[in-house]
């Protein structure tokens, strides 16, 4: 299964990534698009500067599950609407840093609903507040995803 995080620079894209594998969470910024394990970690810039989305749009293609990460701080929103309609995969809406005083959970969740994201999950990696719902949420989708399309793949696609 390869998970593939897009959203704006400092949403917490890496910072998740490092969570949900069990590792020391430490800033490290992401320069270019980075396979770690069964995640695809992408630059916010690529998300912040359109000339990057074609890079995005082609990098989608080695993902079974796109994450539009949403930081619930920040007043900025750089998907437009109906950005997941852009994938022809399961997109999920994953609300970060609800921990903080600053946290603005309700308007993240509009943010990424108007972006098309049905379902949405309220994230923080350093509390692990959510993640364990997260991580079964991408379990979920895969094997429905693999369920509907098992005439597309071996059985052996999705590690």
């Amino acid at each position: 299964m390869k998970i593939m995080l897009i959203g704006a620079s400092a949403a917490g894209k890496t910072t998740l990534i490092q969570r949900l594998q069990k590792e020391e969470i430490k800033y490290d910024k992401t320069q270019a698009v980075e396979y770690v394990g069964n995640f695809i970690d992408t630059p916010g810039e690529y998300m912040q500067q359109r000339g990057f989305w074609g890079s995005l749009t082609t990098t989608s293609h080695d993902a079974d599950v796109i994450g539009l990460v949403q930081d619930s701080a920040s007043d900025d929103c750089w998907f437009s609407p109906g950005t997941a309609t852009k994938f022809a995969k399961p997109v999920l809406g994953i609300v970060t840093k609800i921990d903080l005083d600053e946290s603005k959970i309700r308007q993240a969740r509009g943010y990424l609903e108007l972006a098309g994201c049905r379902d949405i999950y309220e994230i923080s990696s350093y509390t692990g507040e959510g993640i364990d719902q997260l991580s079964a949420a991408f379990h979920e989708i895969v094997d429905q995803y693999k369920k509907e399309n098992a005439r597309s793949y071996q059985d052996d696609y999705f590690d």
